[in-house]
C-alpha cells in the first residue's frame, strides 16, 4: 500500500466522520442544510477510495478497473450536486438549480452507463502506473462543465451565507470553507480535469485529497467557533478519533517528506508505511495518559510555584467522586508543595502522612475561635501555637460547606522551599481550600 492509497483512506474517514458529526450535532435549523454536508463528505469517501483501489489495481484485475473508473466519475459528480445542496438549500433559486444538477447526473449517468466508450476508450494497469484513456468528446467536456459551474455557484452561495448571516461565528465558518473549497477547486481543476485528458492520469488523487481536507477544516472551524454543540459523550469521543486520524495523516506526511530526503528512495516500502502509520495512531491514543504524566511531573517538580490550573482541574474531576481524604491531603501536599496538609472533620485527622497528634490536640484544635471578617484562617491560641511548633505545622483554617456553615478545618505545614508563607502564597492557598471544601463530601464526613 502506497503512501497516497494510506492518505486518501484515512481522509476519507475523517470525511466521513466530520460529516456525520455536523449533521447529528447540527440544530434543527441547520440540520437539512448539514445533512447536505454529509452526503458531500461520503461522496467525497467515495471518490476518493475509488481513486485509491483504481491506483493501486494489479495488472490482473482488469475486470474491476471499469466499476471503480464509473464509480470515480458518478461519485464526483453526486459530491458537486450535494455541496451545492449544503451551499444553497435555503434558497429558492438554490433549490431549483439543485433539481436541475440531480436531473443533468441521472442522465449523464445512464447514458454513461449504457456506452462507456462516451467516456472512456480503454485503461492501462501496468507497474509503472494505472491510467485510463479519456475520450475527448462532448461527454467529458459536459463533466468538465458540470464541475466548474457547480464549484462557482458553491462558492457563490457560500458567500451570500455569510453575508446574510448575523452570527460572526457562523459567518468565520463559512470564510474557511469558502477559501478551502476555491484552493480545492483549482487543484482539481489541473489535477482531475486537464491532466488526466491531456497529459498524465497518475495525479488524480490531488483533488479529493484536498477536497478531503477542505471538510475535516471546516468541521474544525465549526468546532473552534462552536457553530454546534457536542454535548453528547460518544459525539465527544467521535471529536477525539477525527482529530486522532487528522494526526496521524499529518504526521504520515511528515514521515514521508523526511524518509524520502534522508534515504534518497522514492517510496518507502508499504510494509514501513503502515507500521509507521499504527505507531503514530498507538501514540496518539496514549497523549491523554502521557499529557496527565507530564502536567502532574510537572506540576509536582516546579517547587518555587503552583500550578493552579492543573491543580483546579484535578479538584473538578474529584468532585464526581467519593473521595478519600487522605489522598486528597496527600495529592494537595504534593502539587501545592507544602511537608503536610490534612483534614480536620468530626474530631478526625486525615493527613498526607502520619502525624503524632493524640485525640486531645486534635480537639483542641478543632475548637478554635472562628475566622473573623471574609478570612477563613483561624488564629491559633498559645496551646494550639505550641502543638503547631512541635509537629511543624503552620497554619489552620476553616472549611465551609454550600450553605457557609463550617464543616471541619484544614490544617497545614510550612511551605517546600520557602521559611514562611507570601501573600501570593496566602491567596493561592485560600482559593484552592474553598475549592476543597465543595469537593469534599462534608454531611458523608460528619455522620461518620
Amino acid at each position: 500500500m502506497s503512501l497516497t492509497s494510506i492518505l486518501l483512506f484515512a481522509t476519507s474517514v475523517l470525511a466521513v466522520l466530520s460529516g456525520f458529526s455536523v449533521f447529528v450535532g447540527a440544530s434543527k435549523v441547520d440540520r437539512k442544510r448539514m445533512a447536505w454536508f454529509f452526503a458531500a463528505a461520503v461522496m467525497a469517501a467515495l471518490w476518493s477510495v475509488a481513486i485509491a483501489l483504481f491506483l493501486a489495481l494489479p495488472i490482473n484485475a482488469e475486470s474491476l478497473a471499469p466499476v471503480l473508473i464509473m464509480v470515480i466519475y458518478i461519485a464526483s459528480a453526486i459530491m458537486m450536486v450535494a455541496l451545492l445542496g449544503f451551499a444553497s438549500w435555503d434558497n429558492t433559486i438554490g433549490k431549483i438549480l439543485i433539481i436541475c444538477a440531480v436531473l443533468s447526473v441521472i442522465i449523464v449517468s445512464a447514458v454513461v452507463l449504457h456506452d462507456t466508450s462516451v467516456l472512456f476508450a480503454g485503461f492501462t494497469l501496468s507497474n509503472q502506473g494505472n491510467s485510463v484513456t479519456l475520450v475527448n468528446g462532448p461527454v467529458y467536456w459536459l463533466y468538465t462543465f458540470f464541475f466548474i459551474l457547480n464549484s462557482i455557484l458553491a462558492w457563490f452561495f457560500i458567500l451570500q451565507h455569510s453575508r446574510r448571516t448575523r452570527i460572526k461565528r457562523v459567518r468565520q465558518g463559512d470564510h474557511i470553507l469558502l477559501v478551502g473549497l476555491m484552493i480545492t477547486g483549482a487543484l482539481s481543476m489541473i489535477s482531475d480535469l486537464i491532466l488526466p485528458l491531456f497529459v498524465r492520469y497518475d495525479l488524480i488523487w490531488i483533488g479529493p485529497l484536498a477536497l478531503s481536507a477542505t471538510l475535516v477544516t471546516f468541521y474544525y472551524a465549526i468546532l473552534r467557533f462552536r457553530v454546534i454543540a457536542i454535548s453528547s459523550n460518544w459525539l465527544k469521543a467521535l471529536s477525539y478519533v477525527v482529530l486522532l486520524v487528522s494526526g496521524a495523516v499529518i504526521y504520515m506526511l511528515i514521515f514521508y517528506l523526511i524518509f524520502t530526503s534522508l534515504f534518497k528512495i522514492p517510496n518507502p516500502s508499504s510494509s514501513i508505511l503502515v507500521l509507521n502509520f499504527l505507531m503514530i495512531v498507538i501514540v496518539l491514543l496514549l497523549m491523554p495518559v502521557i499529557n496527565e504524566l507530564i502536567a502532574s511531573a510537572r506540576s509536582m517538580i516546579s517547587v518555587g510555584q503552583v500550578d493552579i490550573a492543573y491543580v483546579i482541574k484535578k479538584l473538578n474531576r474529584l468532585a464526581t467522586k467519593n473521595v478519600d481524604l487522605r489522598e486528597l491531603a496527600g495529592f494537595l501536599a504534593d502539587h501545592l508543595h507544602f511537608s503536610y496538609i490534612g483534614f480536620i472533620i468530626n474530631g478526625r485527622l486525615y493527613g498526607s502522612k502520619a502525624l503524632s497528634l493524640s485525640a486531645e490536640e486534635i480537639m483542641q484544635i478543632s475548637k478554635l475561635k472562628a475566622a473573623t471578617g471574609a478570612s477563613i484562617w483561624q488564629k491559633p491560641n498559645e496551646k494550639v501555637q505550641k502543638i503547631f511548633d512541635e509537629v511543624s505545622l503552620s497554619s489552620v483554617a476553616e472549611l465551609y460547606n454550600a450553605k457557609g456553615k463550617p464543616f471541619g478545618q484544614i490544617v497545614v505545614g510550612k511551605p517546600v522551599g520557602k521559611n514562611d508563607f507570601g501573600r501570593r502564597d496566602l491567596m493561592q492557598l485560600e482559593m484552592i481550600i474553598n475549592l476543597v471544601a465543595t469537593v469534599i463530601d462534608s454531611e458523608k464526613h460528619l455522620r461518620a
